[in-house]
C-alpha cells in the first residue's frame, strides 16, 4: 500500500497557546455578549442542532446555543451525551476512527427527522470540530430535512493535519503502523453535501491544521475566516457572528420551489 503523504499538523506554537487563547475568548464573550445580541440582526426563528466536537457533550456548546435562542432560533441540544466511543471499541486506526463517524450519523439523523417533524421547518445544522463532519454526514442522507450547515474548525481532511493525531493514538494504544493504514475511506468524505455549506475556520487553529481546514471548492459551500482557538470556536465572539450571519441568509427548501 502506498502512503499518501502526511497533511501538516498546526504549528507548535499554535497548539501551545490554545488555552490561554480560549481563557481570553471566554471573558471576551463574557463582557461583549450583550453587545453583540443587540448588534445582530434578528433570526427568523427556524430550528437549529448543534452538534458538539469528539470527546465533547452539549455543556460545550451551551454558551452557542443560549447566544443563538437569543437572536432568535430554536436552537437544539444534541442530547446523546459525551460524543466519545465505548472502552471496548477504542479508535486504533483510521477505519476504526469511520466507522465511529459513521455510527453517529444515525442517531443524529433521528435528531433532525424529529426536530423536523415537530416544527414543520428544516434544520440548519451547526458542528464544532468532529461535529461538523457528522453534520456534513447527515447533510447527505437526509438533505430535504436541512436547511444548511455550518461547520467551526472541522478536520475535513487528512487526521494526520491534525496536532492530536500521534497523541490519539497512544492513548489508544495503537499499534496499526501508519503505513499500512487506508485513508481513503475517510479522505472520501470530505466532499461538498448537497446543502449550502458555510464553512468557519481559523488559521491560528492550533488543533486542525489549516491545510485539512477547508472542503474541496464547490458552488454551494463558502469560507469565513476568524481569528480563533480551536478550544474557542464556540465562545468566540467573532465565530458566534459568523454563525449568526450563515443562518440569516437561507431560505428553508420546504418553501421555496
Amino acid at each position: 500500500m502506498t502512503a499518501l503523504p502526511a497533511a501538516a499538523p498546526p504549528p507548535l506554537n499554535h497548539t501551545l497557546t490554545e488555552l490561554p487563547r480560549a481563557t481570553l475568548e471566554s471573558v471576551n464573550l463574557i463582557t461583549g455578549l450583550e453587545r453583540l445580541i443587540r448588534n445582530t440582526p434578528r433570526g427568523d426563528g427556524h430550528p437549529v442542532l448543534v452538534l458538539p466536537g469528539y470527546g465533547a457533550a452539549d455543556g460545550s456548546t451551551f454558551a452557542l446555543r443560549h447566544f443563538l435562542k437569543r437572536i432568535g432560533y430554536q436552537a437544539h441540544a444534541l442530547g446523546m451525551g459525551r460524543n466519545v466511543e465505548a472502552e471496548a471499541d477504542r479508535i486504533k486506526s483510521i477505519d476504526d476512527a469511520t466507522r465511529f463517524r459513521e455510527s453517529m450519523v444515525t442517531p443524529i439523523i433521528e435528531r433532525v427527522k424529529d426536530i423536523h417533524d415537530q416544527t414543520g421547518q428544516a434544520v440548519s445544522l451547526v458542528g464544532w470540530s468532529m461535529g461538523g463532519l457528522y453534520a456534513l454526514d447527515s447533510a447527505r442522507e437526509i438533505p430535504e430535512r436541512i436547511r444548511q450547515v455550518i461547520t467551526l474548525g472541522s478536520p475535513f481532511g487528512d487526521p494526520r493535519g491534525t496536532s492530536l493525531f500521534k497523541i490519539m493514538r497512544r492513548l489508544s494504544g495503537s499499534t496499526v503502523p501508519i503505513d499500512q493504514q487506508d485513508f481513503s475511506s475517510w479522505l472520501n468524505k470530505a466532499a461538498a453535501p448537497p446543502v449550502p455549506t458555510r464553512v468557519i475556520y481559523s488559521r491560528r487553529d492550533g488543533i486542525v491544521g489549516t491545510a485539512i481546514a477547508r472542503l474541496a471548492d464547490a458552488e454551494n459551500i463558502e469560507y469565513v475566516q476568524v481569528d480563533s482557538s480551536h478550544m474557542g470556536f464556540a465562545i468566540n465572539v467573532k465565530a458566534l457572528g459568523a454563525v449568526a450571519e450563515g443562518l440569516a441568509v437561507r431560505p428553508d427548501p420546504a418553501t421555496t420551489e
